[in-house]
């Protein structure tokens, strides 16, 4: 019976991911926290943009408006809720003993 190396293992079974093309690398799960929060407040900002628009001069559709307002209200759950979940695992976290 012969024992290889775990690095020899590890290498073998899954591969490096400088190899994958960029759309498919996998960003730290910080970086994709920062560019949902960016998506979020890009969708509040555009939301906020149409309403002013409407409301001044009426020149966007109420249809676009409500739109941008679903959206941005969607996408601000989201967020919510993926707040809620992350402070739900910390506490967890917290809370094992050692």
């Amino acid at each position: 019976m012969t024992i290889s190396a775990i690095e020899s293992i590890a290498s073998a079974a899954i591969p490096p991911t400088a190899s994958l093309p960029p759309s498919q690398q996998a960003g730290s799960f910080g970086s994709m926290l920062l560019e949902g929060v960016t998506r979020t407040d890009a969708s509040l900002q555009q939301a906020e943009q149409a309403v002013a628009a409407f409301a001044v001069g009426g020149e966007a559709p109420p249809h676009q408006v409500m739109l941008a307002l679903e959206e941005a209200r969607m996408s601000l759950q989201l967020a919510l809720q993926v707040r809620s979940r992350l402070v739900e695992g910390y506490q967890e976290l917290m809370r094992m003993q050692l």
